[in-house]
């Protein structure tokens, strides 16, 4: 059976063109723009969604943080399409939540690799639940209570000016129980978990090589790059332009 894709976008000529290039490999469903694209996501929940970023009523990164913010749909990945091909663009895109980042104009090849990646690593987290594998560390599936503090790390706070009361806070939690929970599950405190999860973070983007290591540390949030690197370090064992050249 087909996995079934989302494709939202504002432009017929565009979003048929790309809809007649996926629909061998793919269900292909489409939407005409985000809010569209958002109840189409709710009804049909696609393996993975393809969206413009500049389109009327809802636009892309629009899309992205309600999707992200709901625990419905939060784990669909989403790729988002723009013309604009300026670094910052894409930081945004990644604060909000976004999976990958495809500028236009693209080859199909490049699309559908893109496609196909962020299928295989769901498809490796879903083999992993599946055999009921100890979760610990992975940044993938695991406790509800560890999803939450991510998502309200990316979706509420974007990586910025967040703090573990506050974090707490919008749990209904105490910060003593959140810390309590998180080392249960995790043997570390709820900033070293989340400071663990913002170097995973860092480490897929700058393997994905679009953005640079001073890009990829604002857009998660350090304070400093000097930080940022000395963090890295001592997590990966490499510096973080290590990271980069590989």
């Amino acid at each position: 059976m087909k996995k079934k894709l989302l494709i939202v976008e504002d432009n017929d000529k565009l979003r048929a063109t790309i809809a007649t290039l996926l629909e061998d490999h793919f269900e292909v469903i489409e939407a005409g723009d985000g809010r569209e694209g958002i109840d189409k996501a709710r009804v049909h929940m696609p393996e993975l969604i393809i969206s413009d970023i500049m389109m009327p009523h809802t636009n892309g990164y629009e899309l992205v943080d309600e999707l992200k913010a709901n625990d419905k749909t939060k784990h669909l990945p989403i790729i988002l399409l723009t013309a604009l091909s300026e670094d910052e663009k894409k930081i945004e895109g990644y604060n909000f939540g976004a999976d990958d980042y495809v500028v236009k104009p693209f080859k199909f090849d490049v699309l559908l690799s893109r496609i196909n990646n962020l299928l295989k690593t769901r498809d490796d987290l879903k083999r992993i639940y599946d055999k009921s594998a100890p979760v610990h560390h992975d940044f993938g599936v695991k406790d509800p209570l560890l999803s939450h503090m991510e998502a309200l790390l990316v979706n509420h706070f974007k990586f910025r000016n967040f703090s573990i009361p506050e974090i707490a806070e919008l749990m209904n939690m105490t910060p003593s129980k959140l810390e309590r929970e998180a080392k249960r599950l995790t043997g570390m405190t709820p900033i070293k978990y989340i400071n663990d999860f913002r170097l995973a973070k860092a480490k897929d983007m700058l393997e994905k090589g679009d953005l640079s290591i001073f890009e990829v540390s604002y857009a998660l949030g350090f304070k400093s790059m000097s930080y940022f690197g000395k963090a890295y370090k001592e997590k990966y064992g490499i510096a973080p332009s290590k990271t980069s050249e590989i």
